[in-house]
């Protein structure tokens, strides 16, 4: 898939997720909410298949640029933590990662900006 220009990206740990509906919606637990990625710069996504010998993955990676903020400083704190994300376009909502095959976090910064890295790979 060529890459999209997501309007907005959401984050939940998988400690904070109840269980998965058969769609594939994270069903959060009691007093849990998604957290908002404030980016500075349109988020993207992009999927790529990848034929391996144990078969077929998919490599789901989003990058988001955002300003240095207490949320992304939590990000930044639990960067070991693994995540789903919910990512908006203009079109619709789509998650990224489950709890089989969450996100995982690369993390650089700048003093000024935060600079994240999420990738998911599943099996197709």
């Amino acid at each position: 898939m060529s890459k999209i220009i997501c309007d907005a990206v959401d984050f939940v740990f998988i400690h904070e997720i109840n269980d998965m509906n058969p769609e594939g919606v994270p069903i959060l637990e009691e007093g849990k909410s998604w957290k908002k990625i404030i980016p500075v710069e349109k988020p993207v996504y992009q999927s790529v298949i990848k034929q391996n010998d144990a078969g077929p993955t998919n490599e789901e990676t989003i990058t988001v640029k955002a300003r240095c903020s207490n949320l992304t400083g939590l990000l930044v704190k639990y960067c070991g933590f693994h995540l789903i994300l919910r990512i908006s376009t203009d079109e619709k909502i789509f998650y990224v990662g489950t709890l089989e095959y969450p996100c995982i976090m690369e993390y650089t910064c700048d003093k000024v900006f935060d600079n994240f890295t999420f990738r998911a790979i599943s099996s197709t």
